[in-house]
């Protein structure tokens, strides 16, 4: 296991404390001594599965999945336009539409080395900035991908 993980395992000890479980843990087993923590994020009626991956690297990430089902290969350009749009209006996401399973992803890339690591400003980031951004912007990525799924005849 990494020094990232262990400071966010103590966090996470915290957070079960007062009742909070909202993180499960996966160890993998790669060079980078990569550790994975599965959560949820509430945005409307949705809870999107949070995946944030820590390791010896010098950055940490925080993966949410935007849609859960696959979206149609023919409506892939049109949202692929949105999502640029977003990946130019905002800097601290990227969104793309994963190759492997043609689901709608934002990535958050935290540059932090070891020693540096507060797992509580991840966290937070997810509370406070990515949470309110999601708030105003799901709706409106999942409606290009399900208007054009009906438009094309999905």
């Amino acid at each position: 296991m990494n020094q990232k993980a262990e400071k966010f395992d103590l966090l996470v000890a915290d957070l079960n404390k007062g009742g909070n479980t909202w993180f499960t843990k996966e160890e993998m087993t790669d060079d980078l001594n990569t550790v994975v923590y599965h959560g949820r994020l509430d945005v409307h009626e949705h809870s999107l599965p949070v995946f944030i991956v820590v390791d010896d690297s010098a950055f940490t990430y925080v993966r949410i999945a935007i849609t859960t089902t696959s979206i149609d290969k023919k409506v892939i350009p049109a949202v692929l336009k949105e999502l640029n749009t977003l990946n130019q209006d905002y800097k601290i996401s990227k969104y793309y539409v994963s190759n492997e399973d043609n689901n709608i992803y934002m990535d958050v890339s935290i540059p932090c080395l070891n020693e540096q690591f507060d797992p509580t400003v991840v966290v937070n980031l997810m509370l406070e900035v990515i949470q309110p951004h999601l708030d105003a912007v799901h709706k409106d990525i999942l409606k290009v991908a399900r208007s054009e799924e009906r438009r094309v005849g999905k």
